[in-house]
């Protein structure tokens, strides 16, 4: 405030005067950003798509609760003159629409799936800014038409916060491992996966993925899947080719993400379609009724314009919503399940509309005998984080080939036959060793499991992908040495190796809970660069 004091009196008046209004034309476009590129995310990986999007989601709250906070505070300034009291009534109506927007969009409520473990913040976050803004409301309250108006955009903005919240704990470790194993069963009855029509592969591919969906989130939590969740995967596999797995998987992830980053849990449930379209109703109302019945002449040009912004902002996100719920994959699951003669036809015509790819179908390649040749960052870079942004240089992506998704439809196929002929899969223990091999079962059967045991099940799981990726590594360069043509099945594990590498490295978190140890990779990574014999450095150099 003293170094506001200073500032020339020019300058002093235009900070008052635009304070609140800037603040607001910010939390505007920061929301406006987070609509359109939320959801970019789930199909394309490019950097500045992700800064964006992190920069906004990180920035949406602060800017929305500073706002709050300042419109409160002009609310209990008692010195204002007659003139400023009409501006601050208008402004004092931007107290819900900012509600609004800490609810946030539909397309993202997390950025990362740590972000769902701060539900309980976010409760409280929750419950101190609408005091805040119930506070600015009582404050500017008249028996004017504004502050009817204001009603039930208040009564929006209250419940898109409370959505978010929802969402925010529906989502978290707890409530996902504490699902019912009935919703499995439900989600499987539901689709009749058995009566689909063998000519509707679209069909297919999205009734297996819903079911498929249901039983990745016990996984992710690290629960040993239950024998019915076995079996229908195991029945699921048998039905599929390869690239047909691979659409299956495509779709799967995408309702995994729409559960774990956005509200996809609650406005595709039957009390969110009803409460989004009494928000509609209510946001629509409003924006007719400020447009009829208030006297533009009484307010101040440019907050009339700002409010204007804001409830063409508001609609808008109620009809992108509404395209969004229209044209997603759970609108086509429902579809499908309820049948009818009418519904059939409704699902036949969305799925004539142009849709984006799922995904690239390319996968990221994380070389550490690559990264060893650097030299280590300075430790300036690691204190402001940006040594992280450096292995981003040594990430490249390699399509995804026929060759690759065989081999991986493959070894699944064989380690479902073996869960059907094995008889102690009862056994929760011996289904969580089938589930969870990672090398020691190629080499058990070699009968080299006593001796390599140090590399596999004795181990962390992060430490056991950085041997075999070396020891892939070493294998691939032995047979370029030799001077024989590299076979196709170690180009594919060469691949797959390097994929798993940037998993670790650049995505941790998408790998299950404790799997991601950077401190395993970093001891490994000074390890080689302080490599010293020939033959180590004819490892770490060769290319």
């Amino acid at each position: 405030m003293t170094m506001l004091k200073k500032l020339p009196e020019e300058v002093l008046n235009l900070w008052n005067n635009w304070e609140i209004r800037g603040m607001v034309v910010l939390s505007l476009l920061l929301q406006t950003i987070l609509i359109i590129f939320g959801s970019r995310r789930k199909t394309n990986a490019r950097i500045w798509i992700r800064i964006l999007v992190w920069s906004a989601y990180l920035s949406a709250d602060v800017v929305a609760t500073v706002a709050l906070g300042t419109l409160a505070r002009s609310q209990g300034d008692s010195s204002c003159d007659s003139s400023e009291k009409g501006n601050n009534s208008i402004q004092a109506f931007w107290a819900p629409f900012l509600l609004l927007h800490l609810g946030g969009p539909d397309t993202i409520t997390a950025y990362s799936i740590e972000d769902n473990e701060l539900w309980l913040r976010h409760l409280l976050g929750f419950v101190f800014q609408v005091g805040v803004a119930f506070y600015v409301f009582s404050r500017s309250w008249d028996s004017g038409i504004l502050s009817f108006i204001a009603i039930p955009m208040f009564a929006v903005g209250i419940a898109k916060y409370a959505e978010r919240t929802w969402v925010l704990w529906s989502s978290c470790s707890k409530s996902l491992k504490n699902s019912s194993p009935r919703d499995f069963w439900r989600s499987f009855s539901r689709t009749g996966i058995s009566k689909t029509p063998p000519h509707d592969h679209q069909r297919g591919y999205l009734l297996q993925a819903y079911v498929f969906s249901y039983i990745s989130k016990s996984m992710m939590q690290d629960l040993v899947p239950g024998i019915p969740s076995l079996i229908r995967c195991r029945e699921l596999i048998s039905k599929n080719t390869a690239d047909d797995a691979f659409k299956v998987v495509e779709a799967e992830l995408g309702l995994i993400y729409d559960m774990l980053y956005t509200k996809a849990p609650l406005i595709y449930s039957r009390g969110g379609i009803i409460l989004r379209c009494i928000s509609s109703l209510l946001s629509v109302t409003a924006f007719i009724t400020f447009q009829v019945k208030i006297d533009k002449h009484d307010y101040s040009r440019t907050d009339i314009a700002i409010t204007y912004l804001l409830f063409a902002a508001a609609v808008f996100l109620e009809f992108y919503a509404f395209l969004c719920l229209v044209l997603s994959d759970w609108t086509m699951i429902w579809l499908i399940s309820k049948g009818g003669n009418a519904l059939k036809a409704t699902y036949s015509l969305i799925r004539k509309l142009p849709r984006g790819e799922r995904w690239s179908r390319s996968i990221s390649q994380y070389n550490l005998r690559s990264s060893s040749i650097e030299r280590e960052p300075p430790r300036c870079l690691k204190f402001l984080g940006i040594d992280d942004m450096m292995r981003q240089m040594h990430v490249n992506r390699k399509d995804l080939n026929g060759e690759l998704e065989d081999l991986i439809f493959k070894h699944l196929r064989e380690k479902a036959e073996k869960i059907k002929e094995d008889l102690n899969v009862c056994d929760k223990n011996h289904r969580s060793k089938i589930i969870g091999q990672r090398g020691d079962g190629v080499l058990e059967r070699e009968g080299l499991l006593r001796d390599y045991k140090w590399c596999t099940t004795e181990v962390e799981f992060s430490r056991s992908i950085l041997v075999w990726h070396l020891a892939t590594e070493i294998c691939y360069r032995a047979d370029i040495k030799d001077g024989s043509n590299v076979s196709t099945e170690n180009e594919t594990s060469r691949c797959l190796s390097e994929y798993i590498m940037y998993l670790l490295v650049i995505r941790p978190n998408m790998l299950s809970k404790g799997f991601g140890d950077d401190e395993a990779y970093q001891e490994t990574l000074r390890e080689l660069r302080d490599l010293k014999g020939p033959h180590d450095l004819e490892l770490r150099n060769s290319e």
